[in-house]
């Protein structure tokens, strides 16, 4: 009987293994995922950090070495001045003379002035015997300033604010536009 026992036994136990063979493979592949979900997890954690950290921390110092790379290594506050930017302030240029080509002449003169030049076109008449200097805004201080960099006498420098366009300077070329200095430098 003791046999038949063991038998029995061995029976139970063979089949409890063939079962816990089963099951460890199953086992081994939830834990195998779980291990990668993990790590994915940590690496997306990773990422959203680093994109959080770039666009907030590094921002600052990016425009501080931005700023430092423009000045001179010999900078005085006459060459900061003279190298002052005047991106931010848009210009437009209209042709008011009527000879083809002179306003995308101005607008690579005015762009190396610094200043952004966001479109030109015609006036609305090719009668403009000065070439005038509009400010849109109220900065009529770089409207004069763009006077001084391309030579044009302040008194053509006038204010007459209008919200609805985008540029915050309206530039009308007229038919004194090859005695205007700056004209004048581009052509030698």
């Amino acid at each position: 009987m003791a046999k038949v026992l063991n038998s029995k036994s061995s029976k139970q136990s063979r089949r409890a293994t063939k079962k816990n063979r089963k099951k460890r493979p199953a086992q081994s592949a939830d834990m195998l995922v779980n291990v990668l979900m993990l790590a994915l997890s940590v690496l997306v954690l990773t990422f959203i950090w680093s994109f959080w950290n770039r666009h907030t921390n590094n921002r600052n110092v990016a425009e501080e070495m931005r700023y430092y790379a423009e000045i001179p290594e010999e900078a005085t506050p006459e060459t900061l001045i003279a190298k002052q930017k005047y991106t931010k302030v848009s210009v437009e240029i209209l042709n008011g003379c009527g000879i083809g080509g002179v306003a995308a002449l101005y607008k690579d003169i005015v762009h190396a002035k610094t200043f952004d030049v966001l479109n030109t076109e015609n006036a609305a008449h090719f009668h403009y015997e000065n070439t005038l200097i509009i400010a849109r805004t109220d900065n009529i201080d770089a409207a004069f300033k763009l006077a001084e960099e391309l030579g044009i006498s302040r008194e053509h420098v006038s204010l007459e604010t209008d919200a609805s366009l985008s540029v915050d300077i309206t530039m009308i070329i007229g038919h004194d536009y090859k005695s205007v200095p700056a004209y004048k430098e581009k052509k030698s």
